[in-house]
């Protein structure tokens, strides 16, 4: 009866904990730029929203999706915040995303990743 009962918690463990699995797609521009990949990833407006530590694990998180789906390139978080562009990557790009607005990264478009958290 021992057996029974801690094989019924263990498997109510892997249950809960695939349950709190969950799936976001995020439209994505792979595209190339000053002779480098980048994968401009469009997400939430919440991303912007969460103080800077959950915004790098959330950025992190990312990161690891591009490279699980087999994309290169630089990544960065964009996101449409109060009409104007939000942009959460590598500081050596921000001089270049001053640059570009979501009309741009919408224009290039050309994707959908699927990551599971």
């Amino acid at each position: 009866m021992r057996a029974f009962w801690t094989t019924m918690v263990c498997c109510g463990i892997l249950a809960a904990e695939a349950a709190a699995q969950s799936s976001v797609n995020y439209p994505v521009a792979h595209t190339r730029t000053r002779d480098v990949d980048m994968v401009l990833v469009k997400v939430g407006s919440s991303f912007f929203a969460a103080d800077l530590a959950t915004q790098a694990r959330w950025y992190t998180d990312i990161q690891a999706c591009v490279r699980s789906v087999r994309m290169g390139g630089t990544v960065i978080a964009v996101s449409s915040v109060n009409g104007g562009f939000r942009y959460y990557g590598p500081k050596t790009w921000h001089n270049f995303l001053g640059t570009i607005d979501m009309a741009w990264v919408n224009a290039r478009v050309n994707k959908t990743m699927t990551c599971r958290f």
